[in-house]
């Protein structure tokens, strides 16, 4: 009897296990759920970009294009409505080589932007020049750049292309944008004069000098390192040994290098080996370090061209330079504090402050406490 109880109690169990199994987990209608679908991973889009920039300045002969005359100064200053005739006399000309991503991205147009500080421009209650920028050319396909994959040169006049009532004088820091537009809405700055304070600077006497020239004069400007500006180093930094800093965005004093040996390898004072003790500066990839290399063998360093940098405060150093080598196929980076070596138009350099970090700030060790 106690053996057939026990049987029909394991029955029974069984029995309500199988039931429950049935219609909670087993039944036709319990279908297994698919685990879900891993996120697919995210697409980076390859956005375009834009290197070898530079401005040429050209002064022209007053008339040479132009129906108008002023008349020469005697008594009266010139008026603003001449200051603005004589801009008729400034050429710009950017040149700029399309780099990689105008396919990928899609780019239909890029646009070209002029504007100009002075002492009639709008200012911010902190003394900050609001830029009000004037767009004066559209370069795209017409112009028969396949994908964009050409040198570009982009030429801005004066009164050409201006409504009368558009026109404006030149006189004062003039800057320059270049915006590619993509996608539906998308653009993005391939490059701004304003961002790393290059400016080309146009005097009222350099317009007023155009009356008398008989000839046209270019000067060319290029971004950071511009021996038409004055900015080489010189070679009185030879051979000396510093200390190298920057400033965070915090502007707080970040050290570089130590204890660091410039060797000329130029006659001007702009190509330099930096040397470390025994070691010497070399780039691997973007990055650097100081490595083991004999003096005979120098040539494996690699060369760094410095300039002084715009910027005008020292901040209690000796110089305020601007660093670059040549990578790949002898494309400009410049070094931005610790973040490495960077492109000017690098994406993650994408406002003035953290331009500031592309100053180095140098000091002669023995003029350190």
């Amino acid at each position: 009897m106690n053996a057939l109880l026990i049987f029909l109690v394991i029955v029974i169990l069984v029995t309500a296990v199988l039931v429950y199994l049935y219609f909670n987990k087993l039944g036709p209608w319990k279908k297994e759920k698919s685990p879900a679908s891993a996120p697919a991973p995210a697409q980076t889009q390859v956005l375009p970009s834009i290197t070898d920039f530079s401005v040429d300045r050209t002064l022209s002969p007053d008339g040479s294009s132009e129906s108008y005359t002023i008349e020469p100064y005697t008594i009266e200053p010139y008026t603003a409505e001449d200051i603005k005739k004589l801009s008729n006399n400034v050429t710009f000309t950017l040149k700029w080589t399309n780099g990689g991503g105008f396919e990928e991205a899609g780019v239909k147009k890029i646009e070209v932007y002029h504007g100009v500080r002075n002492d009639s421009s709008s200012f911010d209650d902190n003394g900050n020049w609001i830029p009000s920028w004037i767009l004066r050319k559209t370069v795209n396909d017409k112009y028969n750049l396949t994908n964009f994959k050409e040198d570009v040169t982009a030429s801005i006049k004066g009164l050409e292309d201006l409504e009368d009532t558009d026109h404006y004088t030149f006189e004062g820091d003039n800057f320059f944008k270049v915006v590619a537009y993509y996608g539906t809405e998308s653009s993005i700055e391939l490059y701004n004069s304003y961002t790393i304070n290059l400016a080309v600077e146009i005097s009222s006497d350099e317009l007023f000098g155009t009356l008398d020239m008989t000839s046209s004069e270019t000067v060319t400007y290029k971004p950071r390192l511009d021996s038409g500006k004055g900015q080489a180093v010189g070679k009185e930094i030879s051979n000396q040994l510093y200390n190298f800093y920057y400033y965070d965005l915090f502007s707080e004093k970040k050290t570089l290098f130590k204890n660091v040996r410039l060797v000329p390898v130029d006659d001007d004072g702009t190509q330099f080996k930096l040397k470390q003790g025994d070691k010497y500066f070399k780039v691997i990839g973007t990055g650097y370090l100081f490595d083991d290399i004999d003096d005979d063998d120098i040539d494996d360093a690699t060369t760094v061209y410095l300039a002084k940098s715009q910027e005008t405060d020292l901040r209690d150093h000796d110089e305020v330079i601007m660093l670059k080598v040549l990578i790949g196929n002898n494309e400009s980076y410049y070094l931005f504090g610790d973040d490495g070596f960077k492109k000017l138009n690098d994406p993650t350099i994408d406002n003035v402050i953290t331009y500031r970090k592309r100053n180095i700030y140098i000091k002669s060790v023995n003029d350190n406490d």
